[in-house]
Order: C-alpha cells, then structure tokens, then sequence
C-alpha cells in the first residue's frame, strides 16, 4: 500500500509546470508573442524624437563671398578668415501615419500570431499532460514489474529448492533439476531488468518534472476502465477534425498567411505621413546672413505631408507576393496535413480504448484462469503426475498473466487521455479524475 504522503499524480504534474523546461519555453514564447500587438500598433501612433549635436568648429575660408548679398556690395568681397568657435543644435520631430496598409494589416497579422501563440500554449499544456500521465503510470508499470519478477524468483526458488530434495532421494531426474536452474537465472536476469527499469522511469520523471519525484502513490485494485463517452468513433473523428489544438493553430496559419499575401500587394500602395518639425542651430562663429558675427542663431518650423508612392523596385515587390503566395499554399497544405493526422490518432486511439477495455476484461479472467492452473499444476507435481517444468510454466503464465493485467489498465487511462488530447478536449478535470483513482 503506497504511504499517505506519496505524490500523486496531480503533484507530480504540477511540479512538471513549473520544472519542465519545453513547456517554460513555450510559455516564454507565448509572452514573447504578445507584445506582436503593442509593437504593431505602435507603429500607427505618432512617433517623436529629438536630436542634437554640439560640435567644436575650426573654419578657414578665402574667396570672394557674399556676392549680391547687399546692394553696398553687389560684387561680394574677398574674405580670408580662420575660426575657431562652438556649435550647438537641436531638432523635435513628429510623424504620424496616416495611410500605411502594410502597418494596418500588422496589426491583423499581430492579432492572429498572439490567438495561435495562446492556442500552441494549450497543445504544449495538453503534451505535458500525457507526458507525465505516461511516465507516471510507467512508474508504475516498473515498481509492478520489479515486485512481480521478486515473486517470480522466490517462487521459482521454492521449486528449485524441492526439487533438488526430490533429486536427492532420486525421485526426479537430472533434467528436471538443471530446467529449475535455467528457470531461476531467467528469473535472475528478469529482476535486473526490472530494477533497472525502476532507475530509468524514475530518472524519465525527474527529467519531465525537473526535479525529485518521491514514492508515487498506485492505482486503486477497485479501478475498471469504461468506455469512451460517447462510444462512437465518428463523433470522436468529428471532433478532432475541428477542435484538435493542432489544426486550430494550423488555421490560423492560413489566415496568417492571406494577410501576408495582402501585405506583399499592400508593398504597391501609397504611404501618407504627417511631418512636424522644428529646428534649433547656434554658432558662436563663423558667417553667416552675409558677415562675421560672434553669435549666429537660426530655427526653422515646418509643417506638413509626405507622399511616397512606389513605381519600380527592381521586382522586389512582385517576387514578395509570389513568396507569400507560396506561403499560403503550403499552409494550406499544413492545415490539411494536420487534419488528417488529427483524424488519424483520434481513432487509433479510440480502437485501443475500446480494445483495452475488452482486453483488461480478458485479462482478468487470465489471471483467475492461470491461477486455478497452477494450484491444480502443484498439485499434480506433489503427486507426481506433473513435472517441475509444468509447474515452472504454470507460474510464469499467472505472472505474466499479471503483469500484462496491470498494465493493460494502465494503457487504459492513457488511451482515454490521448483520444480526449487528439480531439482537442483534455482538461485539467480529466487529470483530477484520474487522480482520484489512486490510493
């Protein structure tokens, strides 16, 4: 009986959101993907900036200037000057969109990466979720295993024991003797399997969760699987060709890539922008308005619009709509893909539901069946009707019987959860209930 203090299966998943490095990674990704829309539809709202410049200026002219400056001196006049004199200036400016349709359809194209962000989020959250369902139960499935083959040896050994009093007394034969040894080094061999196999689950669940997984409490001898709700496969089917995280991501892909093919013909459209600006300039030296002067000062205010309007590109714009074309025929064949394989693992799932029940049923009677063989079998090696090799065989069948017993209402429970997950409708309340199973 697992302690009261064994971590179940909802611990254990918990410790997997918060360790597992795949799935942290594709939350980060997620929160990555949010900031598509503050970053697309900054790009419509007035941008302002300021620069500015302080320069030390050494000058030298020689040459006639100012020529036609003053009506005193239509001729200008000759000027070799040297300076040296400091610079300073600044310019604020405003540019405000007004007609852009490629940063108008980012802001479409933001909208749906952030939807498929969340929706990959869910897939990834739905995979962490079989995933620790799977190591969880292969746990399991090895603590099952490494108890059935210590049985296993024990009773064997008890065999060999009695037969080699037997063999003393010479009531068997030699080979009865040796086929008891080979048996007891194949039960040898078994359990150092399934010590190991103990090792590896539990370093697969300790890498899932990203840390130490304790004592993990069993399922309960009370569980029996029960059928798919609804027991129907076309229902099931139907689901997951329109609910499977997977298409829904991959149809939002196609939209993604429409806008694309919008945008690389939006490339042919014009852009309008509001202009703003003023400018500051100062100079302790230098010339400047047609004289020397110890401190020059100019500003400049201008207002006003900005129209681009492409006519030739060198053919970028018409190989950009051609790659996104491209671009929108392979999604579409994405989505296509990702429905048929959605519909593919929903009913090899639903078939191993329905034949997992059936086969925990047969098993079941497997184990009563190999059971009441192997009583009768001792019974007829005590007498002498039977050999130990009858008797070998009848308890390896019942353990075997067993195993395949357990695990079979194991692959149960993971059945279920993948055809939920195949049809898009995992939950979180589908974990708590089967983790209401364990004990």
């Amino acid at each position: 009986m697992a302690s009261a203090q064994a971590d179940d299966l909802m611990l254990v998943y918990t410790k997997a959101l918060d360790g597992n490095p795949e799935y942290q990674s594709v939350v980060a990704g997620y929160q990555q993907a949010l900031e598509a829309k503050p970053q697309a539809l900054a790009k419509l709202l007035p941008q302002i900036g300021v620069n500015g410049d302080a320069s030390v200026v050494n000058q030298s002219l020689s040459g006639r200037f100012f020529v036609g400056a003053t009506p005193q001196l239509p001729n200008g006049t000759d000027v070799n000057r040297e300076d040296s004199f400091n610079s300073v200036g600044y310019q604020v400016g405003l540019t405000q969109v007004l007609f852009d349709r490629g940063l108008y359809l980012s802001l479409d194209t933001a909208a749906l990466e952030v939807s498929r962000a969340g929706i990959l989020t869910y897939d990834a959250q739905d995979q962490l979720r079989i995933g620790v369902v799977d190591a969880y139960f292969a746990a399991l499935a090895a603590d099952d295993e490494l108890r059935f083959a210590t049985s296993e040896k024990s009773a064997i050994e008890a065999v060999l024991a009695q037969t080699r009093d037997k063999a003393a007394i010479g009531l068997v034969a030699d080979a009865e003797l040796k086929t008891a040894q080979a048996q007891l080094d194949l039960a040898d061999a078994g359990l150092i399997a399934a010590r190991n196999a103990v090792s590896v689950s539990r370093a697969q669940l300790s890498l899932l969760t990203g840390g130490d997984v304790g004592v993990l409490k069993i399922l309960a001898e009370t569980y029996v699987p029960g059928p798919p709700e609804p027991n129907q496969i076309g229902v099931w089917i139907e689901r997951a060709t329109t609910q499977n995280l997977q298409v829904k991501a991959s149809q939002l892909a196609v939209e993604l890539a429409r806008k694309n093919v919008d945008k690389a013909y939006g490339l042919r459209w014009p852009k309008l922008n509001a202009l703003a600006a003023y400018t500051y300039d100062y100079a302790q030296g230098g010339i400047s308005n047609g004289i020397g002067a110890e401190g020059n000062r100019a500003t400049d205010e201008r207002v006003g619009i900005q129209l681009r309007v492409p006519i030739y590109t060198g053919g970028a714009v018409n190989s950009g709509i051609r790659a996104a074309q491209a671009g929108l025929t392979r999604a579409q064949a994405d989505e296509a893909a990702k429905r048929n394989d959605a519909s593919r693992k929903v009913q090899i799932a639903f078939l191993n539901c329905s034949a997992g029940i059936a086969r925990v049923q047969a098993l079941k009677r497997a184990i009563e069946s190999t059971r009441a063989s192997e009583e009768a079998t001792r019974v007829g090696y005590e007498v002498g009707t039977k050999t130990n090799g009858d008797l070998l065989l009848a308890l390896r069948s019942r353990y075997k019987a067993e195993r395949d017993f357990a695990s079979a209402r194991y692959d149960a429970i993971t059945n279920t959860l993948r055809l939920r997950a195949a049809a898009g409708s995992l939950s979180h309340a589908d974990l708590l209930a089967v983790n209401s199973t364990l004990q």
